[in-house]
């Protein structure tokens, strides 16, 4: 087999996802991924001691996948409102890959896997936050913005990109009245 010389994690990793991308996540199961990757049920366990630990490893690898293709850099000779278009553009197109909609599949996990999962998808969101924070900081027009605690940059920002999740889970392309509603209210 040719399996041997990579990382039986990696190797693990990469069949779950595969699964996940044709069948959905909600079919991954640890007897799936361990024929299908030729890799022993027992080795399977040594790295993902239970189905939650290994769909916690599929949902960090699906949020670094979305956001690898934006390009940080090129967001910050642009507007805050067109760098929000290139961000969700960006998502919107990296979720048509899969088969079914993944926010969507997500919501379906068991109560369990969901906990796990949601923790370390709130780690990257922080990151993301963060990183629209330093857009909004970017952009001449909102410097001027007076904010307040009841609308905190930090609020501001955990609001837009849920609202962008929403928009992806439905499936959304166009979020210009999206934009044009953050725009009404940053107006100030």
């Amino acid at each position: 087999m040719e399996n041997y010389n990579k990382n039986y994690r990696e190797i693990i990793l990469s069949e779950a996802k595969d699964i996940a991308m044709k069948e959905g996540i909600s079919n991954i199961n640890i007897r799936a991924v361990a024929k299908n990757s030729g890799i022993a049920i027992g080795t399977v366990y040594n790295y993902f001691p239970s189905k939650g630990d290994l769909l916690v490893a599929i949902i960090e690898d699906f949020w670094e996948g979305a956001f690898a293709n934006v390009d940080w850099q090129d967001l910050s000779y642009n507007n805050f409102y067109d760098n929000l278009e290139k961000i969700y553009s960006t998502l919107y197109h990296y979720l048509l890959k899969f088969k079914e909609n993944w926010l969507e599949q997500l919501a379906l996990l068991k109560t369990q896997e969901k906990i796990l999962g949601k923790q370390r998808e709130n780690e990257y969101f922080e990151k993301i936050y963060s990183k629209i924070k330093i857009l909004m900081d970017m952009d001449n027009g909102l410097r001027q913005y007076s904010w307040s605690e009841a609308i905190s940059k930090e609020k501001t920002a955990e609001f837009i990109f849920e609202n962008m999740l929403i928009m992806l889970r439905k499936e959304e392309e166009d979020i210009s009245f999206f934009i044009a509603i953050l725009k009404k209210i940053m107006s100030d």
